[in-house]
């Protein structure tokens, strides 16, 4: 027998280092290795670790404290394991193979399949379409009979008991009882369902029993806080649906300097490893509007809409905000948008009193409104894509629904794109809408959205990725930005039936930053790639027949300096751009207090080759928020030729461009905005939110829903009249 040490463990290792961290892969095989062998304070050091094989040995089990959060592949044939779902441990895990351990059953490999959500080979066979049948098509039957069993045979029996520990008493029974009568798929797999049942159960009655306690103490609240509504004098309310209670919520005032506080996107520890994905679907906690009336300048309340706290533990309440431009706005041809919907549907362990996490980018989904190829047609559905924090929500804009919701524990996405895919089904065309989602961890998650699967992943990037832009050509083609100061772009590939797919880097474009938006020029997309980063705004030739190796920045294009007393640095950064048209671009600059909108064809006939740099063609210089915030972004609807911004305050500034496409303006002069939307305050059990940061505001492409995603973890929907 073979007693592990670091020695051991470091000559078995590859590569061949000094210290146990930098090992990648790791042969352990054929070493009569038992359990008690593994000794988890050596191998929790292994914290790159992607292979390990532990094949040939006595192992009855593996220790469920090994670490290994980067394991990948593990191969632990010709053992004696008898039990394996302690491997659930190891949640990045793609290849396993455990053959020939003579006490595992097909339930043991049900189980692995269902705790190891990004394994994708096992045993030599590739089981991702039966990994997700039975993730999500068995999980969601096994749900609806234990579910339909707790309603007809113990939901009676739990409401009528009076005390915590009957209710107890009550759940416990129905947990036992539901393993042994809940029946679902063949004999051969009934050990695999009774421990799927157990768990559904056990789950279904700590949410009841946590609920039941949270009722319990907001009723001794309800009569104080009707008094408190009574007297409030308010009209209309915006109410939700929640299961969850406020206690200890920080104030609106707390928040906003704490948020004043984490602009920046990126933590100093960029590197932290996906530990847990999953999918859910259902309504998040959402807040539909109901408009106000305005009555003496106060709201008074409206009984119909009037919720308990039973039913809403977080209430959201418009209310009214008077305020006036610091100079008169001339709204000629303004848009009539009302409030829809408040959504708070992106909350760390869906905690309610989460108003902190921030959420970074949104995009509408793609319509495919023929399956007909090549004559479909895009066009945006009401279905609109949010991320922030560990998740990813779709959001049907006109019923508020969260219609999917994709959390990746440990994430934080900061960018999303959606492509639209052309899949070959039976010698037939059709398409798919694929929603690619990226942030700290540096890998690109690809989404097939309608049927609520993360089908695969693309380590993009060492570091965070900033930015993501599909081509509007290529449907494959994707550019990731990253901190590492590079743009990528990687072809995708296409799917087969069993979500197999290729993926492969074709090209990388060095930066001198971070980008932090990019746009594939509209007349010129397989030529020219313009991104905003962190020292400026520069282009890149993408030409296709030159897709190789590494490229350098072909053009810089320079602003006016809009601050002269600030000598400190030599560049703008750049925090944000958008293509208005087939020529007009906008801009602005962090700290600027303006947006600039150029035009890209006279500027690159300004460019000589000879040299980089570049001035800027500015055609107009719109007036915006005096801000030193940056990290705001803007957003383009050519369809009808408008420009909008959000800013600090939770406003929108709004620009018509028809009268903007040609001409100059003289120097210093500013155009005004053609509007602003205000931002409604918002009140969470008694308090007004606000100081709401718009990090990112976008419409469909016919402009009948605007959607706004804020640093409050707030998402709010507007449709126009």
């Amino acid at each position: 027998m073979t007693k592990i040490t670091k020695e051991l463990l470091l000559e078995k290792g590859i590569p061949k280092h000094s210290k146990l961290e930098h090992i990648k892969k790791l042969n352990l095989s054929n070493l009569n290795l038992k359990t008690s062998d593994l000794d988890p304070v050596l191998f929790s050091q292994l914290l790159e670790l992607e292979e390990l094989d532990v094949s040939r040995n006595l192992l009855t089990e593996i220790p469920n404290n090994l670490g290994l959060a980067n394991l990948k592949c593990l191969n632990c044939t010709n053992n004696d394991l008898e039990q394996i779902t302690s491997l659930g441990q190891f949640e990045n895990l793609e290849d396993l193979n455990c053959e020939d351990n003579l006490h595992l059953t097909i339930c043991d490999t049900y189980k692995l399949i269902y705790l190891l959500p990004n394994l994708q080979q096992l045993n030599g066979s590739n089981i991702t379409s039966s990994g997700y049948q039975l993730r999500f098509i068995n999980s969601r039957q096994l749900k609806f009979r234990v579910n339909a069993y707790w309603d007809k045979k113990y939901k009676a029996q739990f409401l009528e008991s009076s005390t915590a520990d009957e209710m107890r008493a009550v759940g416990n029974k129905f947990v036992k009882s539901a393993v042994a009568n809940v029946k679902y798929g063949p004999n051969s797999l009934s050990e695999f369902t009774k421990w799927r049942v157990e768990m559904i159960a056990s789950e279904l009655l700590a949410s009841l029993l946590q609920h039941k306690e949270e009722s319990s103490d907001s009723e001794n609240e309800e009569e104080n806080e009707d008094e408190v509504f009574k007297n409030s004098g308010r009209s209309n309310v915006i109410s939700g649906s929640s299961t969850e209670l406020f206690s200890g919520r920080k104030t609106a005032e707390d928040i906003a300097k704490s948020a004043k506080n984490e602009r920046t996107k990126v933590p100093q520890n960029g590197n932290e490893e996906i530990s847990k994905t999953k999918f859910q679907s259902g309504k998040e906690r959402q807040i539909k509007v109901v408009n106000p009336t305005k009555k003496d300048n106060k709201i008074a309340m409206n009984k119909e809409a009037k919720t308990t706290k039973r039913e809403c533990s977080l209430t959201l309440v418009a209310v009214s905000k008077e305020s006036t431009p610091k100079k008169k706005l001339k709204y000629r041809n303004s848009i009539v948008l009302e409030p829809l919907h408040y959504l708070q549907c992106h909350s760390k362990n869906n905690n309610p009193e989460d108003f902190s996490t921030q959420l970074w980018a949104c995009a509408f989904e793609p319509e495919v409104e023929s399956s007909q190829i090549p004559d479909v047609e895009l066009q945006s559905s009401r279905n609109v894509a949010v991320c922030g924090g560990d998740s990813v929500c779709i959001i049907d804009c006109e019923t508020g629904i969260v219609c999917h919701k994709y959390k990746s524990i440990g994430e934080e996405f900061f960018s999303l794109a959606w492509t639209t895919l052309t899949v070959i089904d039976k010698n037939q065309k059709r398409k798919l809408n694929v929603l690619a989602a990226a942030g700290r961890m540096g890998v690109v998650k690809l989404i097939h959205a309608k049927v609520n699967y993360c089908y695969g992943s693309v380590k993009a990037h060492k570091k965070p990725i900033s930015t993501l832009c599909f081509s509007p050509k290529r449907e494959t083609f994707l550019f990731t930005g990253s901190y590492d100061f590079t743009i990528t772009l990687w072809d995708i590939g296409v799917p087969d039936l069993d979500y197999r797919f290729q993926a492969s880097r074709l090209l990388v474009l060095n930066s001198c930053s971070t980008p932090l938006k990019m746009s594939l020029v509209p007349t010129c997309p397989d030529h020219y790639l313009v991104a905003a980063c962190e020292k400026g705004c520069f282009a890149w030739d993408i030409t296709p027949t030159k897709l190789e190796g590494k490229r350098s920045i072909e053009m810089e294009f320079l602003f006016p300096i809009y601050n002269k007393e600030d000598n400190e640095n030599d560049y703008h950064t750049i925090d944000t751009l958008a293509f208005c048209s087939d020529d007009l671009i906008a801009s602005k600059s962090s700290k600027q207090g303006s947006i600039y909108l150029w035009s890209w064809s006279k500027t690159l006939k300004k460019w000589k080759k000879r040299n980089t740099k570049v001035h800027a063609e500015i055609l107009r210089e719109f007036e915006w928020s005096n801000t030193e915030e940056s990290y705001i972004a803007l957003t383009a609807c050519p369809a009808e030729n408008y420009l909008l911004c959000g800013d600090e305050k939770g406003d929108i500034w709004m620009y018509k461009l028809d009268e903007f496409s040609t001409g100059y303006v003289t120097s210093g002069e500013k155009t005004l905005p053609t509007q602003i939307l205000k931002w409604p305050a918002i009140e969470a059990k008694g308090e007004i939110i606000e100081g709401t940061f718009v990090n990112v505001v976008i419409t469909d492409s016919e402009f009948k829903y605007l959607v706004a995603a804020t640093d409050k973890n707030i998402v709010v929907i507007w449709k126009r009249m």
